[in-house]
């Protein structure tokens, strides 16, 4: 099959991944059988099979027993179990992607926050990782963290100042602090949650979303013990930096036809 067959192909079998992930995502981080997950798509038995395998291979779905499947546990809080996540309609395969590998490469919690301009909020979209027991716990103890981890001010941490210093038409001369920012292409603050920092870099394109839009990636790391050296933090720096070159490998190519 040439080039040209491949591609139409791919894209097919992309947008049929795509759909049985977001049916998962509906259904709920629980096992559930091939048969109830066939009627939450428009798709025939043999289509949702196929794109469960795909989802398989590319570790967003485990298959806990024969004739069962679910969402990795890593990536639950896609669905908003964790009280962190915003509902939104953008697309959340590629999404999914790109947060299972940071999750993978740096152990952390990861998330994904995008700009409001109605409200000149940052709004967390999607989590992966946020399920270890010390967050869920710290979590518990401060609910109104979550909601400000979800949703806050531009200004009010590293995830929004960071978006803020790359909006898209900013022609403004930035605030020194801004301008640090977008040089460095990181920030470091700490979060809502009291014992976390938050660690962003800038995310330009969203995977599958096909628009330019102004994001952060953030990893949510518990603060470092008295004693640790800065280093600590400057490995996480590099580890989040060199996350943006994700982008190009997060692409209809991972969930391959």
């Amino acid at each position: 099959m040439n080039g040209d067959a491949r591609g139409p192909r791919r894209g097919k079998e992309h947008e049929r991944a795509n759909t049985v992930f977001h049916a998962l995502l509906q259904m709920g981080s629980s096992a559930h059988k091939c048969r109830d997950i066939v009627a939450r798509t428009t798709l025939g038995a043999k289509q949702t099979q196929r794109a469960l395998r795909h989802l398989h291979d590319a570790q967003l779905c485990d298959r806990p027993r024969h004739g069962y499947w679910q969402i990795r546990p890593t990536l639950a809080a896609l669905t908003g179990e964790s009280g962190l996540v915003q509902a939104t309609t953008t697309p959340l395969l590629d999404i999914a992607l790109l947060l299972a590998h940071l999750h993978h490469r740096t152990r952390q919690a990861v998330l994904l926050h995008t700009h409001s301009p109605l409200t000149s909020e940052r709004l967390c979209i999607a989590a992966a990782g946020t399920g270890n027991t010390t967050l869920s716990r710290d979590l518990a103890h401060t609910p109104h963290a979550a909601d400000r981890l979800r949703r806050a001010p531009l200004d009010a941490d590293a995830p929004g100042l960071t978006i803020l210093a790359h909006l898209t038409g900013h022609q403004a001369p930035l605030r020194a602090d801004l301008h640090q920012i977008r040089a460095a292409q990181v920030a470091l603050s700490l979060s809502p949650l009291p014992g976390w920092t938050l660690v962003s870099v800038p995310l330009n394109q969203l995977p599958g979303a096909g628009t330019h839009v102004s994001a952060a990636v953030s990893i949510l790391t518990p603060d470092r013990a008295p004693g640790v050296p800065l280093v600590t933090y400057g490995k996480l720096l590099r580890n989040a930096l060199s996350t943006c070159s994700l982008r190009a490998d997060v692409s209809e190519g991972d969930v391959r036809g």
